[in-house]
């Protein structure tokens, strides 16, 4: 790993955690299929784009 990135984690701690636990998952055999994450996110995108609220500037 290069300094960069060894950096970068050491400034995020939870962030190793959680690619462990990705990894962990991931063996087990609990993976996500790609179309329906997709498809998920374009739900997301859709309803974001209907709701009022989503067009206020934060």
């Amino acid at each position: 790993m290069n300094k960069a990135h060894t950096k970068d984690l050491e400034q995020q701690p939870g962030q190793i955690e959680k690619i462990a636990l990705g990894i962990a998952a991931a063996d087990r055999g609990e993976l996500f299929d790609h179309d329906q994450v997709m498809q998920e996110i374009e739900n997301r995108i859709k309803q974001a784009q209907k709701s009022p609220e989503s067009r206020k500037l934060k």
